[in-house]
Formats: structure tokens, sequence, C-alpha cells
């Protein structure tokens, strides 16, 4: 029973790679799916699964595919995804099963599909020799000359360029440099999204990958709606610590905040002066969008620290939003002015 639990809060890492590039994918129409049934009457396999509409990969698909997979000529693409483990006899044998089980269900023909081992951690040359894997014309793209692994395709995210189309695959790189460098490129040239959810999931695995979270959770799991939750606060608190003040206001969430505490500002001002009611509200403001995004970070505020935060003028306001964003705890934040009763 200990051993069930521990494997369910195990993190699927194959889930947060399938969401991350899910939403580019889908806009060229490639559907990507995870927990793919292999066989009618076995469980679902922690692989990802993407399907090309069309009778060939169009420019516009192979925009999105890494190298490795935007070669093939095949429809369906299988993705065996490790990021803690690399090559072993287990694994390959794994990808096996599940080509020849997905293929026999599937009625497909050996060209209509590809599978491909995907790894973070690069594997010793002699481990990919063993298996007969050499390197491809592609960096990164390792083929086998042994006729039982014919048909899997290694894929070192470690070595692929740095071509635009290999970057959110090398997102899950295990070196460092890798990952930095992939990350600088796809913001530098703009992040391909069109919803805030795949922008905060983005910024969540950033932020992890940075703290050096995510190579130290196992057993304790992380669901892509932690990871966006996550990169949702570091979002929010990035934006109030760089955007001028007008900027901010054009923001849904944080200008309703800061709206509602113009106004109450504004009311309570009466006509003692317009500039002094408007000062007023943008504390209020400033105070309450503060309190909301301590509250998502560390949990509900004691009476004490919400009387502190109340009570704040804008510069205090300002200097502890700023310090949301490396925060670890509340005495990263206040420091010394942190409540006793906090």
């Amino acid at each position: 029973m200990v051993e069930q639990l521990a494997e369910q809060r195990k993190t699927r890492w194959h889930c947060l790679l399938a969401q991350l590039v899910e939403e580019p994918l889908t806009t060229v129409n490639i559907a990507v799916q995870t927990e793919v049934d292999v066989t009618s009457g076995s469980p679902k396999a922690d692989i990802i699964l993407l399907r090309r509409e069309g009778k060939d990969w169009t420019e516009e698909q192979k925009a999105w595919l890494a190298d490795g997979m935007r070669d093939t000529i095949a429809k369906d693409l299988l993705i065996e995804f490790k990021f803690t483990e690399s090559l072993t006899d287990r694994i390959c044998r794994q990808l096996l099963v599940y080509d020849h089980l997905y293929r026999e269900k599937q009625q497909l023909q050996r060209e209509e599909l590809s599978s491909f081992l995907l790894l973070a951690k690069t594997p010793e040359k002699d481990i990919l020799e063993r298996h007969g894997f050499s390197a491809t014309d592609k960096a990164g793209v390792y083929r086998s000359r042994i006729a039982i692994f014919d048909s899997i395709c290694v894929i070192l995210l470690n070595e692929l360029s740095v071509a635009a189309h290999n970057g959110l695959w090398k997102c899950f790189a295990s070196r460092k440099q890798e990952w930095q460098q992939a990350f600088a490129s796809i913001q530098q040239r703009g992040l391909p999204t069109t919803s805030a959810e795949h922008e905060y999931l983005f910024f969540g695995i950033q932020k992890m990958r940075m703290e050096g979270i995510m190579e130290n959770v196992e057993p304790i799991g992380l669901t892509p709606e932690y990871v966006m939750d996550m990169g949702r606060r570091e979002w929010l608190a990035s934006m109030i610590r760089t955007m001028p003040r007008e900027e901010l206001l054009k923001i849904p969430e944080a200008a309703a905040i800061r709206q509602e505490g113009w106004q109450k500002g504004e009311k309570n001002g009466e006509r003692k002066g317009e500039r002094k009611g408007e000062q007023k509200g943008e504390q209020k403001g400033e105070a309450k969008l503060l309190m909301r995004l301590l509250t998502r970070r560390f949990g509900e505020l004691s009476t004490a620290l919400h009387a502190k935060i109340t009570a704040a003028d804008i510069n205090a306001l300002e200097k502890w939003g700023e310090l949301i964003l490396d925060a670890r705890t509340l005495e990263d934040v206040f420091g010394p002015d942190l409540p006793d009763n906090h």
C-alpha cells in the first residue's frame, strides 16, 4: 500500500512535457495525448502520443517538432520520455512492447508509426554502443544497427541543436547550460502561446529549474496544475516588480484589485482632495493585491500581518511585493518587520 501511494505521488514527467508542447502543437493540427491505451485490456501507458492531421507533415507542424521527430513520415509518434532515468535494457524493451501493441491495436503499417526514446540525461557511450545506437547526421539523434531496436529512435535533449524547433523540448534537458539557453532563446523570440495558462506553465517550469526543484522532487509529485499555479504567482510578482503602474492596471486581476481599492479610497476621501483620494485608493489596491499574492504563496495570513500590510505606505508595499519573487518564507519578505504572531 505504501509503495502504491509513493508511486502515485511521483512526478509524471511526460505529463509536464506534454502540457508544455500541447498548445503550440494543437494550433497546427497535431493532437497530443498522454496515458495512451496501447491495448484494449491493458492499463494506459505513461507515454506521449502525437498524431498529425493531414497526409504529410507540413512546415508549420515541423516547426514545433524536435529533430528526429520532424524527419519521419509516420503519422503517429509514440514518445517515451525519461527525465530522471537514462538508457537501460528495461526502458528499451518497454518501448518496444508499447510500439508493437499500439501498432497492432490501431492496425498500422510499420511506416505509419515511429517510436522515440526522449532522454533528459545523456547515457554513457558504451551503453549506447551496447544497444547498437550511433549518431545520425542530426545532433542528438541516434539510430540502432541492431534489428530488434531499429524501430526506436533515441533523442538526447542535451545534444540537440539550438534551432528554434528544439526549444520547448530542450527546456527539459538535464544540463543547466542547455535548458538555460532554451529558455533564453524562447523568451527572445517570444513565447509561443495563445493562453495565459500556457504562459504560467512556462514560467513555472522555468522557476523550478532555476531553483533546482525539478531535480529534487521524488517521490513527492509535481502536477501540471501545481506548476501552472507557481508560474502564475511568478508572473504576477514579476509584473508588479517591473511594470509601470499604468501598464499594471491593464492586467485584469491586478487592475480589478487596485481599482476596487481606488474606488473605496475615492469614496472615503470625499471632496477633501482628488489626489488624496487617488493615493489612498492606490495604497488600498496595492495592499489587497499584496495580501492575495502572499496568501497564494504562503497560506492564510495572521490578523497582525493583515493589519501591518493595511497600514503600510506605498513604498513599503512595493518593497515587499518585489521580495515575493524570490522569497521562500514570510521572513524573507518582511525580515525583522514580521509580526511575532504571524
